[in-house]
């Protein structure tokens, strides 16, 4: 059922469940209208909550299916927790800096933005699923497939940035290019540091045991460089070698 309440020239719909999915397929306009009006707020974050762990969980069991076993489970779990990890910081951070540059700026509704970007981020990862399986599929190398992962999550990330950007213009502040490049900059920053830390989501192939989270060397863009150069048969550190074979060499840090 929906019920809409008018407010000024704007009608806002109370949606719940898929169908607020789906409005946030066709209608994000609406969706950013509700949050604005600070209408229905704990609803709609049940079900971009809901969206963030169900997208995200779905992508990372089709990431931890290249190794397979425990780790489809392992990074069904982590994924979820690498996008609210970066809600629950972005969030205040996006607060204190809108007040700091005269925006109107609430804790509840900012969250709700970053929130509704992140579901978004979500759904396209979602989309992009059955790519990462086929790749699996026809077995594409270990090095390769970490930057097929690289770049899924990059177009999940921009599509996420692409909302809030739209978010933040609606603010109508005079230094709205300025918060927008700030948080925008914020966002990015702490989405990919969540997801170097909770590394593994591929895990190498030689690596005996899967662990849950690997100790941090070096940092995502170094992996990113290393893993392109090993990708073109470039490599540029030894690792362990293949049994039976002592002159087997390996680069790049997995993310």
């Amino acid at each position: 059922m929906i019920a809409e309440a008018v407010m000024g020239d704007v009608v806002i719909g109370r949606v719940s469940g898929l169908s607020l999915v789906d409005q946030l397929l066709r209608d994000r306009a609406g969706v950013m209208a509700r949050i604005e009006a600070g209408v229905g707020l704990a609803s709609l974050m049940r079900t971009f909550l809901a969206t963030i762990v169900v997208g995200a969980a779905l992508t990372g069991a089709a990431m931890g299916s290249f190794r397979g076993g425990e780790q489809i489970a392992f990074a069904a779990i982590k994924l979820p927790l690498a996008l609210l990890g970066t809600a629950s910081l972005c969030a205040p951070a996006l607060t204190a800096v809108g007040r700091a540059l005269g925006r109107p700026a609430s804790l509840a509704r900012d969250l709700a933005l970053v929130m509704m970007a992140l579901a978004v981020g979500a759904l396209v990862l979602v989309a992009m699923v059955p790519v990462l399986l086929v790749a699996r599929a026809v077995d594409t190398s270990y090095h390769g497939s970490i930057l097929l992962t690289v770049g899924v999550g990059a177009i999940g990330g921009l599509a996420a940035v692409a909302v809030l950007a739209v978010g933040l213009r609606r603010a109508s502040t005079r230094d709205a290019g300025a918060l927008l490049a700030l948080f925008a900059l914020l966002f990015a920053v702490v989405g990919a540091q969540g997801a170097w830390t909770l590394r593994p989501w591929l895990v190498r192939p030689r690596t005996p045991d899967v662990p849950f989270i690997r100790a941090v060397e070096g940092s995502l863009y170094d992996a990113v460089l290393g893993s392109a150069r090993s990708a073109r048969g470039v490599y540029t550190r030894d690792a362990a070698p293949v049994p039976g074979d002592d002159h087997h060499v390996e680069s790049g840090a997995e993310p």
